[in-house]
């Protein structure tokens, strides 16, 4: 009895201090009028609930716990990890609001930022622009940018690096060989690199937007066989895949990881693709306003299925992957990065 009171007593000071913090929160101006009045009723009802134990009887009842010595108790916990289970949902909720909002302002300040970020090496009328995520990529950064190519098939080419926060020299190196530059203040992942570019293929009226490896895996001389079924009419977006061309020895986990997720995916987006984590791919900037992307990472798999939901013609090219030139994966162990992946796959299908 002696512990159910001082429970009871516990219950009361809690109750007033989450009604009291409440007040001066929102006379601080530092919650608003919905917040403070969901914490008076949760600490109001804290407070009643010590007072007056017979007031939850009816909660006792409808759960059954009645015969239960501490039945009154129980059906307090239950209701109390409902509301913290509701709380915590609308909590995330908010959370991904913010995320996306601060998401949409990064990219667009760093749009905005055109001269300053080298932009003007872009030339003008750029029909296709190859973008290329880039964290710590100064020693390949060269290579790649030396053998990208001026124009295709008579459609102009331009390529901006976008730099994800780098520590090195990412972002000099690409300005001296002529490339357009955009840098994120911080590193944000290879998907946040990637719409970032989708912006600008937007805001420069590209037709088409590549977004191609700074490490030295792909080939730029390949950009042509991936983007040419777009030019031709006949896709919105083509795969650049490694399974239909070749490829330098990989990790067999990942390999199979690879064939997993493919099956996967085709089974949940009704798609055909061989290679589901290729980051080689184009894109019809037109088509770009028909889905959304939001995955700061594995942004390949999210992109298919966003794809296959909007209904855009999806296609494939064979291309050549080769082993990083210099340097180590930011791509994560094989073990969490195929966790990761698959847990990509599932979210982009649901959302």
């Amino acid at each position: 009895m002696g512990s159910i009171s001082v429970l009871r007593l516990i219950g009361v000071v809690a109750g007033l201090y989450v009604v009291a913090s409440a007040f001066w929160g929102f006379r601080a101006r530092r919650i608003n009028r919905r917040e403070t009045l969901v914490r008076w009723l949760v600490g109001g009802g804290l407070v009643v609930v010590s007072l007056f134990p017979d007031s939850i009887n009816f909660l006792r009842d409808v759960l059954a716990l009645d015969s239960d010595a501490y039945g009154r108790l129980l059906a307090l916990l239950v209701v109390s990890n409902l509301l913290i289970w509701l709380l915590f949902l609308r909590q995330r909720g908010k959370v991904y609001l913010l995320g996306r909002h601060l998401d949409g302002l990064v990219r667009s300040s760093m749009v905005l930022r055109n001269p300053e970020e080298g932009l003007a090496n872009l030339p003008a009328g750029v029909d296709v622009l190859v973008v290329l995520p880039a964290y710590n990529e100064e020693q390949n950064l060269p290579g790649v940018l030396a053998r990208m190519p001026k124009e295709i098939d008579g459609y102009t080419v331009g390529v901006a690096v976008i730099d994800d926060g780098s520590e090195d020299a990412t972002r000099r190196v690409a300005l001296e060989a002529g490339a357009g530059v955009v840098s994120n203040p911080i590193r944000r992942g290879q998907g946040a690199a990637s719409r970032l570019g989708y912006d600008l293929a937007r805001r420069l009226d590209a037709k088409v937007v590549v977004t191609h490896d700074a490490d030295g895996q792909h080939s730029p001389e390949e950009i042509a066989t991936v983007i040419r079924p777009i030019l031709a009419g006949d896709k919105d977006f083509v795969i650049g895949s490694r399974l239909l061309g070749e490829r330098e020895s990989d990790s067999q986990v990942r390999l199979v990881g690879i064939h997993v997720n493919n099956l996967l995916i085709n089974f949940l987006a009704g798609t055909g693709v061989s290679d589901c984590s290729s980051g080689f791919k184009a894109i019809r900037v037109e088509s770009l306003k028909q889905f959304e992307l939001a995955e700061d990472q594995f942004q390949a798999a999210e992109a298919i299925i966003a794809a296959a939901k909007a209904g855009l013609r999806i296609g494939e090219a064979p291309i050549t992957v080769k082993r990083r030139w210099t340097g180590e994966s930011k791509k994560g162990r094989n073990f969490s990065y195929g966790l990761n992946f698959t847990r990509t796959v599932l979210k982009a299908w649901w959302k």
